[in-house]
């Protein structure tokens, strides 16, 4: 009885250590250049399959919690971090320069290895890697039908940051793509005020392309600690995602890849200093309430230097500069300045918690539906607008820099005469 019993208890032992695997196998992917792409893999019954790309940043806990759902759906996930298997350091620098070759060994390895139909994922750059590597495997030229399409979440697809006014300029893959597309767009991401441009370039081939929205979210990865708001909006992904599959694969990727513009020298728009603003020169009015319920309003911006600045809760360089606004304000006090920070896209309780722990000098209007942003068409955070006495944009800097340096605050100074 106690062999049987141990050897019970040792089978059992190895039935939750193969359970395991399934839900967390690594392995490696033996790609075209000898080099070894790692893969976790989340196994699962079904014909489907998909290849998850991580984004610039690296993989999070909310990607692997969406990734444990999958199997629950018939759905196995490969997740795969291409730069870290190269070696190569985070960031959008890394990511852009991968040319879809190792996605594309992914996608012949996991077919081989499955007889799975493969679908392509990713969020963020992740995105663009998705799209990269199912154009090569396009260009392949191989004997098979069993690449679905992609899933993409909230893709971002920007060459570089503009400078503030301007339009984004894309990556030439975005118009290079004619594969079935489903994206899962957050609403409160800071790409959203340009979401139609985006699928507008996509369809350029015929791409067939659903879209769903997510509510109340920048992202369903942005935190390295997933927030209630983000689980909630990712709980009902994984049963989307298996009805959308079939619809998917209904619509056959095409066997011939679109051509693709090379990809232009990098290049930044991001600011170290202010810059003459080149967008409409008119800002938009802004009609607002503040943290403190009082409600805001400005359609004349004229008589007075105002700094108008949008920023987020969970944006690190939006947190840098906040004592030099503080201090900034402190300096201009009697003069005819105004600074006007309006927080995006996040509740009041939130950003009080906030200034519980940072000090805020300045009132903060609420842009909770992240409306004003858009009009203002601001894609990144920080984002800062300075007008003149005259009531027109003269200045603007879309990223952290120190608002009472001497230079700066000359430069506000002779606006103001």
């Amino acid at each position: 009885m106690a062999g049987a019993t141990g050897m019970r208890i040792l089978l059992l032992a190895l039935g939750l250590a193969v359970c395991g695997a399934a839900n967390a196998d690594e392995f490696t992917v033996a790609a075209f250049d000898d080099e070894e792409i790692s893969v976790n893999r989340f196994s699962a019954e079904g014909e489907y399959l998909v290849i998850w790309l991580a984004p610039e940043y690296g993989f999070r806990k909310a990607h692997r919690e969406l990734a444990e759902k999958m199997p629950e759906q018939h759905i196995e996930v490969w997740q795969s971090d291409i730069s870290e298997s190269l070696f190569l350091p985070l960031g959008t620098t890394s990511i852009k320069q991968l040319d879809g070759n190792y996605v594309a060994d992914l996608i012949e390895n996991a077919h081989a290895e499955t007889g799975k139909k493969i679908v392509v994922a990713g969020d963020s750059y992740g995105a663009m890697s998705a799209l990269r590597g199912a154009r090569q495997w396009q260009k392949r030229g191989l004997d098979g039908s069993y690449l679905v399409g992609a899933v993409l979440f909230t893709p971002y697809s920007y060459s570089y940051l503009p400078e503030l006014g301007l339009a984004p300029e894309y990556l030439p893959i975005v118009e290079a793509t004619n594969i079935p597309l489903m994206i899962y767009q957050a609403q409160d991401s800071a790409v959203i005020g340009q979401f139609e441009v985006l699928l507008e370039k996509l369809r350029k081939h015929g791409s067939p392309i659903y879209t769903r929205k997510v509510a109340d979210v920048m992202s369903l990865f942005y935190e390295e600690e997933p927030t209630d708001a983000m689980r909630k909006g990712a709980q009902p992904i994984p049963r989307s995602i298996r009805q959308m599959l079939p619809l998917l694969a209904h619509h056959k990727v095409p066997p011939q890849p679109v051509t693709l513009n090379a990809l232009a020298d990098s290049k930044t728009g991001v600011d170290i200093y202010l810059k003459n603003f080149k967008g409409q020169a008119k800002p938009p009015a802004i009609d607002l309430w503040d943290i403190s319920g009082k409600r805001q309003q400005r359609t004349n911006f004229a008589g007075r230097v105002s700094v108008v600045n949008f920023w987020a809760t969970w944006c690190p360089p939006c947190i840098e500069e906040i004592p030099s606004l503080n201090r900034l304000k402190r300096q201009m006090e009697g003069r005819p300045f105004e600074l006007i920070s309006i927080n995006y896209a996040e509740d009041k309780a939130t950003v009080l918690d906030f200034m519980q722990k940072i000090e805020v000098d300045f009132p903060v209007l609420l842009d909770a539906s992240g409306e004003h942003a858009k009009s203002w068409k601001v894609i990144s955070y920080p984002s800062t607008f300075v007008i003149d006495m005259q009531g027109n944009i003269r200045y603007g800097v879309n990223a952290a820099i120190e608002w009472d340096s001497p230079e700066l605050v000359q430069q506000l100074e002779a606006l103001m005469h």
